[in-house]
């Protein structure tokens, strides 16, 4: 999960001299530019208008997926090998000065009551990530087969203690953080972390270990989480490490590795991993998890903006899945394969997902001529937060967009693969959006799927208010709120909303009626 979130990167997108606090990309003379009233909002939907009307009720198989997602770094303490441990050092990085080994999770040592908390709200299933560096903490220890017996153990417990409570685990392999020997955030002038061809062989490395030592009890992985994310934050915004800011051939390098990078980790444990943990005939299901957005035009009436939104939505949403489904690389991005560069069925990559894993959280609006425009290929500005709808907003003054959740599950649909719902979820610090925001987009989740669109399950982000990467501890995710003092979880009402909804194998629009209407939001700035 990205601060696509994050107002700041607003701030690198805005106009040259600036924009409001609250995230408003366009500059003050193009403040009339795009939708403004109800009926402009109207237009915006118009992806909506004419889609089947949702139904009263949807029901989920009793096979259903039910759980949340967590990630290593954000959860964990003392991952200080990695290069976030690095970056958070580093004054003025982390927004609130924050580090998850002060005032965080502690999740390891906390596995039995977290997993008492999936169990008490019927969750079957729980995504986390292993942190390579916790369990190789240098490269010679990787190099050299040689695994941290204390990082091991710790990942052994809770795999186990998983397993016994009949919850099924989903394992990542990589959400974000690298080792600090991968990438050096003091030497951001320098190829870092994914620019270099050695990390891709190292986190190859790392998958058959993984696959090999984890494989008995685990049939669901995810390669890399969110790969354009780490583009996005690394080196255009600068707010994730190496820091670079416009870099962006050098981020659509680390992009066209992360293809390579996936391709290779499938393969991997596919190899070492050949054991059944589930009994369901397949000894391995291999995904990424894509960050998929719906994308509108700033202005509709604008055919630039019209076209950088198509653009755009390629690019996010379709340019790494077709990669690694068909083996159609488009080298440059330009939306065709007739580049010199580009390769088309490419063996080594095609085929290489199992299923499609969605991380869905928003709308984005885009402007070919409006703010700051980045260069090629992506020629396009990005409006991501503060969108000027009569949608609700979250903390992160998103727009809570359900609609465009059953938009992405058909695109993804269309390449013919199962789908899981990786992450979705809402900041919102005083629950008064959580509960609703989960009922809708379930309901979403269950129309699409009498569409034919093959959800095998949901992930909510997260189980717990964690570190968020560049924003610290100030946008709140969890079912559950943390004390940053004793680190006691303490229960959200919207975990009951869910609950209720796993327990019942279904979700009414009724049900929605009843909960309270979508609160006002407390923002993150």
């Amino acid at each position: 999960m990205f601060d696509w979130r994050n107002p700041a990167w607003l701030l690198l997108l805005a106009s040259p001299l600036g924009c409001s606090s609250n995230g408003d990309a366009a500059s003050a003379d193009d403040a009339s530019v795009g939708p403004v009233d109800a009926t402009a909002d109207a237009t915006m939907d118009a992806d909506v208008d004419g889609a089947p009307v949702l139904p009263s009720e949807v029901t989920f198989p009793s096979t259903f997926m039910w759980g949340t997602s967590t990630a290593a770094f954000q959860v964990e303490k003392g991952d200080s090998n990695t290069d976030w441990a690095a970056w958070a050092a580093l004054p003025g990085k982390i927004k609130d000065g924050g580090t998850p080994d002060i005032g965080g999770d502690d999740a390891l040592n906390h596995i039995p009551g977290d997993i008492a908390l999936m169990t008490a709200e019927g969750h079957n299933s729980y995504r986390f990530s292993i942190e390579m560096a916790r369990v190789f903490p240098s490269q010679f220890q990787l190099d050299s087969n040689l695994p941290d017996a204390t990082g091991v153990a710790a990942y052994d417990s809770l795999i186990a203690q998983l397993r016994a409570a009949h919850i099924t685990p989903l394992v990542t392999l990589n959400h974000f953080a690298l080792g600090n020997w991968e990438d050096d955030v003091s030497q951001s002038g320098s190829p870092q972390g994914w620019e270099n061809a050695t990390t891709t062989t190292e986190f190859t490395k790392f998958c058959t270990f993984a696959a090999a030592r984890w494989g008995k009890d685990v049939d669901w992985w995810v390669t890399i989480n969110e790969p354009l994310s780490v583009v996005l934050g690394g080196y255009l915004q600068g707010s994730f490490p190496p820091g670079v800011v416009l870099g962006i051939d050098r981020g659509l390098s680390v992009y066209r590795a992360f293809v390579y990078a996936h391709a290779a980790c499938y393969d991997a444990i596919k190899a070492a991993d050949t054991v059944d943990a589930d009994g369901d005939g397949q000894a391995s299901r291999i995904s990424v998890a894509a960050a998929l957005r719906t994308f509108h035009p700033y202005d509709p009436t604008d055919s630039s903006d019209v076209a950088a939104t198509a653009h755009v939505k390629y690019v996010a949403n379709d340019w790494f899945l077709n990669a690694v489904t068909r083996g159609d690389l488009d080298y440059d991005f330009d939306g065709t394969l007739t580049g010199p560069n580009d390769v088309t069925g490419d063996p080594s990559l095609k085929g290489r997902l199992d299923y499609i894993g969605v991380n869905y959280y928003t709308d984005t609006q885009v402007s070919g001529d409006h703010g700051l425009v980045l260069p090629a290929p992506i020629s396009a500005s990005l409006f991501l937060s503060d969108l000027p709808t009569l949608r609700p907003k979250s903390d992160f003054n998103w727009d809570i967009y359900p609609e465009g959740f059953g938009t992405v599950l058909d695109e993804a649909a269309g390449y013919g693969l199962p789908i899981v719902v990786t992450e979705n979820g809402v900041a919102d610090v005083n629950d008064v959006m959580r509960g609703r925001f989960i009922a809708e987009h379930l309901l979403e989740l269950g129309a699409a799927n009498l569409r034919g669109d093959n959800v095998l399950g949901y992930f909510h982000w997260s189980l717990l208010d964690n570190f968020e990467w560049a924003n610290g501890y100030c946008p709140h995710f969890g079912l559950h709120s943390v004390d940053p003092t004793t680190a006691v979880r303490t229960k959200r009402a919207s975990a009951d909303v869910y609950s209720s909804i796993i327990r019942a194998g279904k979700v009414t629009q009724s049900q929605i009626d009843a909960l309270p209407p979508y609160g006002a939001p407390s923002f993150c700035e």
